[in-house]
């Protein structure tokens, strides 16, 4: 989209528009000047966004992020960062998490998606044949690095949220409402929107002393003297330059007629009777041009004719495209963002993210709540909220606004008044959104309790964004896995854990009591007995299939035992509970065996691996894990080497596995513990001959049958 490609250029071409800084340095200053009667100033607050910012999360600058060592290395640089901005600058972070859904942006994750796969194969084609790290401008974060850090985060006493809605405009409304003194992140729609104290965090940079944060701090209003724009005028350029609700298919023969027939590039309008769009950096320039241009940007109905030829009396979909803080067309939907307590509110300081267990189900998109089946219950437990404060323009320190309930900021009512008739066609309208039309049975109606704690865990990152999407709209997406399709004898990850996600949705929806208390019902009435199928769509991109058509899968039930209702399982704090989650989560796994929580046989640290690895190994057919692949898994579990990123680098082995990443191992308790090793997993650990290389980093997504 044309508004992604602002970002680079307001590095690129715009001279004095990103000037460097350090963070420690003005959260120091910013510390100097302010008076407080206790010992220290409370510290300045910044806004990081992970999903921006995910590359410099996962070790800085880090040149090996697939082969081996990066997950300590990880846990290590997220250390530093977090105690260098707390003691040598005064910093506090807040990390936000993308948690959306994002269905308004479908094409364009289908988009994203289809050039991640592309890169995953050049990856995997580099390490197959050159047996080295694949350049550094491939990355492709693996499947569950957002939340790997965001755990990693929850460890190091970092304040954690997760986005649930609409990703962009609660990042802004969060810097807005509880007065930070900056953002970090790397996005075109976060820099239009004209944020006072903006960071790039692809530029983002800790010293190996941890004395200095570096990185460029974007200034809009430079870049737009440059354009020749005011700062009135950038939500109307914005909007021009094309989104996810004016997308470039529509804007391409408005951006084309700016440029003119005698522009150099004018003959590359149409080529093979198909669509083609000018370069990004001469869109920007020929739209800024046009948009210093408009005498009146209130007659938005001049505009629309100029855009699309249409009649007077159209209303252009970009009136709520992009607007920055202070326009309350951007905010004027948002919920608030009051307290809620829970247990780690006591040691982690968390007082103002989530939504209040009382209100969450009026503002809920639950659109199966009238669902016949299913036990409703009512809410038991409710808090108040804090409320929101003006933003800052420097980086200042604006504590008021995030601990004092009475610090509101007014938003406007966000009211328009011109333009009727028929509205411009949009995505929302387009043929490519007709995927969204794919119809399934209604889901079972969920427990008004459960629902609100399932808000309130997924806002306060303590859940996988994806179970709260599964409650409530059916649907889930999958991210793009590092793994080769070119390789015919391995199933790719989506269809691998499929049965995993099946019997796991089954929980969810409770499906084992709903299929008992319809079999009471069918032997009451001496009728047939019929289910109802409760269907999860599932979005991902893969060889065979296009990103924008959803798989249909079934939820499954245990066979071996009547698990119970997910609110006993969630809200239970008896001890059998305990064992019966437990017991669920060995059972989604096909790993429901005493013998896996008999701690002399496996330890805890160890059970997670334990369970995937068996639950590959019964994979229909075989053939996922061979023998040798197995013990390389069991002798990076149990080796302290292998947890020493130093030691790693410089060890050398006969045959190194260069395999995918899905989740950090807990470094073992008891070296020395209960797990036996094979002489070829010993053999592993013990040959020093070889080129240098990482030692079979272990993958549950991903295996590569190389010797």
């Amino acid at each position: 989209m044309g508004v992604q490609g602002f970002q680079e250029y307001l590095e690129k071409r715009c001279p004095g528009a990103a000037i460097p800084v350090d963070l420690l340095k003005l959260g120091r200053t910013a510390g100097r000047q302010h008076h407080h009667p206790g010992p220290l100033p409370p510290p300045a607050r910044i806004l990081i966004d992970a999903d921006s910012g995910l590359q410099r999360l996962y070790g800085g600058y880090q040149t090996d992020w697939v082969c081996g060592g990066e997950w300590n290395a990880m846990l290590g640089y997220l250390s530093a960062l977090s105690q260098a901005c707390l003691y040598q600058g005064g910093l506090e972070l807040v990390v936000v998490f993308n948690g959306t859904l994002g269905k308004e942006r479908w094409p364009e994750w289908a988009r994203r998606a289809q050039g991640q796969r592309q890169t995953a194969q050049l990856i995997v084609n580099h390490i197959g044949s050159k047996a080295t790290p694949p350049p550094r401008a491939w990355f492709l974060p693996p499947a569950c690095l957002s939340h790997c850090v965001r755990l990693a985060m929850f460890r190091f006493r970092v304040r954690v949220v997760q986005t649930l809605e609409d990703h962009h405009q609660e990042v802004l409304a969060l810097y807005r409402d509880f007065g930070f003194c900056g953002l970090i992140a790397q996005d075109s729609e976060f820099a239009l929107c004209n944020v006072p104290a903006y960071f790039s965090s692809h530029a983002l940079k800790l010293s190996w002393n941890g004395k200095n944060l570096t990185t460029h701090q974007y200034l809009l209003s430079e870049a737009a003297r440059q354009l020749g724009l005011k700062t009135q005028q950038l939500p109307c350029f914005a909007a021009l330059l094309g989104n996810h609700i004016l997308p470039d298919e529509d804007l391409a023969a408005f951006h084309w007629s700016l440029l003119g027939p005698e522009h150099p590039l004018a003959s590359l309008k149409v080529r093979a009777h198909q669509l083609v769009l000018p370069p990004c950096e001469v869109v920007i320039k020929a739209v800024s041009e046009y948009v210093s241009s408009i005498k009146d940007l209130g007659n938005l109905d001049a505009v629309a004719r100029d855009v699309f030829n249409q009649s007077q009396g159209v209303k252009p979909p970009y009136r709520n495209a992009l607007c920055g803080p202070g326009h309350a067309s951007l905010f004027q939907n948002l919920p608030p963002l009051p307290d809620c307590n829970d247990s780690l509110s006591g040691t982690m300081g968390y007082m103002d993210w989530s939504a209040p267990y009382d209100q969450g189900g009026s503002r809920l998109t639950n659109h199966h709540t009238s669902a016949p089946s299913g036990p409703s219950h009512s809410p038991s437990s409710s808090s108040d909220g804090d409320e929101p404060n003006d933003s800052s323009h420097h980086l200042t320190d604006k504590s008021s606004g995030w601990d004092d309930p009475a610090g509101r900021g007014s938003g406007g009512d966000g009211s328009h008044g011109n333009g009727s008739g028929s509205n411009i066609p949009s995505l929302l309208s387009m043929a490519t959104r007709s995927h969204m039309d794919i119809t399934t049975p209604p889901l079972p109606q969920i427990s008004a309790e459960v629902l609100r704690v399932a808000e309130h865990r997924h806002r306060r990152g303590l859940m996988y964004p994806e179970i709260y999407h599964i409650l409530t709209k059916g649907e889930m997406k999958m991210a793009v896995c590092i793994e080769d399709d070119c390789n015919s004898e391995l199933p790719p990850a989506s269809l691998l854990f499929r049965a995993a996600r099946q019997y796991s949705y089954g929980v969810l929806f409770s499906l084992a009591e709903t299929h008992r208390h319809l079999e009471r019902l069918a032997m009451r009435n001496r009728g047939p007995l019929e289910v109802p199928p409760v269907i999860v769509k599932e979005w991902s991109s893969g060889k065979s299939k296009s990103a924008l058509t959803p798989e249909l899968v079934p939820a499954l039930c245990f066979r071996e035992w009547t698990c119970p209702n997910l609110r006993r399982l969630w809200l239970g704090r008896a001890s059998e509970d305990r064992s019966r989650r437990t017991r669920a989560f060995l059972a989604c796994l096909r790993s429901d065996c005493p013998a896996l929580l008999n701690p002399a046989q496996v330890p805890q640290h160890l059970l997670l691996m334990c369970c995937v690895l068996r639950y590959m190994m019964q994979w229909p057919g075989g053939g996922i894990l061979q023998r040798h692949e197995l013990d390389a898994f069991l002798a990076q579990a149990v080796s302290n080497q292998l947890y020493e990123p130093d030691q790693l680098q410089e060890l050398k082995v006969q045959h190194p596995y260069y395999l995918t990443i899905p989740f950090p191992c807990t470094p073992p308790g008891n070296p020395s513990g209960p797990v036996l090793l094979t002489s070829a997993a010993e053999s592993v650990i013990t040959q020093s001959s070889g080129t240098a290389g990482a030692l079979m980093h272990v993958s549950v997504l991903f295996a590569s049958k190389r010797a």
